[in-house]
This record gives structure tokens, sequence and C-alpha cells, in this order.
């Protein structure tokens, strides 16, 4: 662990290069000209980082089962992001080029069904179009936003594979780290039954950690 006690630093000595320097050393180097830069730090303390993950006035640790609708465990709950309408989700159809084939654009409502490779889930998704959409891959970015508004001039997608999940972690029971798979809840999930993924992004925030995950499936 990279410690200066005469300045009052302590960084965990991860390396993990997510406050933009490749070392702790270098970055402590830096902290200790300008205390200020400490806050860039995800790892900084693990009293700040229970803070960052406490219980939301939403959904209460106390009130956690951390067990989903069929008894199963899970690490954290995934909430959507305060400013969205709904679960940030990354998708590709099954057929990619119908993307393009359909024109479809930012803002359109668009609905269909994660099956096969991602999840394999029997509800039928209906979202908004969040950014505009990767024709040469064939992905979309989406907000979950409920089937009320598949009535509404909405796309029919068919099929497709939920690639990531973009959102908050306020609740967690435990450390949340890049290159880790856990078992998650996704609080909006209508079935209530946990997700597995791999993280490969987290940034911390003043109301819980930004992660997007990958590699997903549910059980």
């Amino acid at each position: 662990m990279t410690k200066e006690r005469n300045n009052k630093l302590e960084l965990p000595g991860k390396d993990c290069g997510l406050c933009g320097f490749k070392t702790c050393d270098e970055f402590a180097a830096v902290a200790k000209v300008d205390k200020k830069q400490m806050k860039r730090c995800i790892h900084l303390t693990i009293a700040k980082g229970k803070q960052v993950c406490s219980p939301s006035k939403l959904f209460s640790e106390e009130a956690a089962s951390w067990k989903d609708h069929l008894g199963r465990d899970y690490d954290f709950i995934l909430d959507k992001f305060p400013d969205e309408a709904g679960p940030r989700e990354t998708i590709i159809l099954f057929n990619p080029s119908n993307v393009e084939k359909l024109q479809l654009k930012k803002g359109d409502i668009i609905f269909g069904r994660p099956a096969w490779i991602s999840c394999g889930c029997p509800v039928t998704h209906v979202g908004q179009i969040v950014e505009e959409p990767d024709y040469f891959n064939g992905c979309v970015t989406w907000c979950i936003v409920g089937p009320m508004m598949a009535r509404k001039n909405a796309i029919n997608i068919g099929y497709y594979n939920t690639t990531a999940y973009e959102g908050l972690v306020k609740v967690a029971r435990t450390e949340l780290e890049i290159g880790r798979r856990y078992y998650f809840q996704p609080r909006f999930c209508m079935l209530q039954w946990r997700h597995c993924g791999l993280i490969n992004h987290i940034a911390r925030r003043s109301d819980g950690f930004h992660v997007r995950i990958e590699g997903l499936w549910i059980g």
C-alpha cells in the first residue's frame, strides 16, 4: 500500500489507473501538491467506499433481503441514472443490419426481446434510443421505459442480445472492482431475477458508483 503519513496521504496501491495516473506513486506525487486531487481515487479508504455505497433512501440495506425472487443471492443493486427515463442498456440486434435498414435514430421508441446468448429473458422490453445508433456494429443504446410506450409508434426490432448495462450502485454488500464478475439485481427488473456480469468501468459520483457491466446473463 502506498502511504505518505506525513502528508496524510494514503493510497491503496492497486495501480488501477482510474485516477488518470499509471501508478499510485505517480498520483501521490501530484496529490502532495494539490490535496483536492485525492477525490480522484475511488479506492481512497474503506470508510469512504462504504459511504459511497451506503443504502439509498429508496431501498435501505436493512430492508434488502439480498435474495432475488427465486431465492438466489446477489451482491449489489443496479439503479438507473437520476436524469434518465429508465435503465440504460447497450444492445445488438440478432440481425445487426436491421439497425440501418430500419433507419433507427435517437429518440425512437423500439421494442423486442433479449434472447439467446445474452439473457434469455421471457419479457418483451420497450425503450427509447438515447444515443445515435452505431450502424457499423449494429448496436443501439437505449433506456427501458415500460410497455405502455410501445403503443406510441414503436418500432419492432425482434430478438436482440444485451451487451452492456450502465447505471448507479448505491447499495452494495461487497467491494466493487474492475475485472470481477458479480451477481446483481437491476432495481427495475419486472421479474426481480438476479443478473450476472463483469464490471469493466467504475467512476465515483456524489450519489454512488457509475458502473458499466458486460458479459451478461440471468441467473
